[in-house]
């Protein structure tokens, strides 16, 4: 049974069965594009998990793909600076990391021309945050970024016939800290299931550090 999920869901109403089912961890979205959306976690949710004793992850993602302009320098700048604000109203201690979905098999030319640039503006953004910067996505796309040195940690997508990610999770480099499993439903919820493979940055909202 996983101990570690991630849902856009709102999981105020279904803490009980959370415990039930062991879930120590669940991670959440912040989304600057549509805050007031049920995908990004608010404070009272935040709050209702710390009381359960259940941690909190965070990930961020816009429209996570090239489509929409969800990936650019100038996404990077609006979502680093709004997640380096907003993760403090979900009980972010120093030391968190948000996450930053890359959400598609982004190609060689793709990585260098929009996520890279992406990471960049995130960085710059969290610059004084005191938070961590992870990556979501391909093996391509987390290799890339990380040693780019523009994330510290990364997630790598379930999606395992994206560019580069079974050589990835083989490999399971030091920066590789969570690996997601296919969707499922559990506690009246739509989730991923994740292992953790190291400290991805999760905390207890409002309470001790990451």
């Amino acid at each position: 049974m996983a101990e570690i999920i991630d849902t856009p869901q709102n999981t105020t109403n279904q803490i009980v069965h959370l415990q039930a089912d062991g879930i120590k961890t669940v991670i959440r979205y912040l989304s600057a594009i549509n805050p007031s959306g049920e995908k990004c976690v608010k404070p009272p949710e935040a709050k209702a998990l710390a009381a359960a004793g259940i941690r909190l992850g965070l990930v961020n993602e816009g429209f996570g793909d090239f489509a929409h302009g969800g990936i650019s320098a100038g996404a990077g700048e609006r979502d680093g600076e709004f997640c380096a604000k907003y993760a403090a109203t979900v009980g972010a201690p120093a030391g968190a990391c948000v996450f930053f979905a890359v959400d598609v098999d982004a190609g060689p030319a793709q990585i260098t021309k929009l996520v890279l640039p992406y990471f960049a503006s995130i960085k710059a953004a969290f610059a004084n945050s005191g938070l961590r910067i992870g990556v979501y996505g391909s093996g391509a796309v987390c290799s890339s970024v990380t040693g780019a040195s523009l994330a510290e940690l990364a997630w790598l997508s379930c999606s395992l016939g994206w560019s580069g990610s079974r050589a990835y999770l083989a490999a399971k480099p030091t920066e590789l800290v969570l690996v997601q499993h296919v969707p499922t439903t559990l506690a009246n919820l739509d989730v991923d299931p994740d292992d953790a493979l190291g400290d991805f940055g999760d905390f207890l909202p409002f309470g001790a550090g990451a």
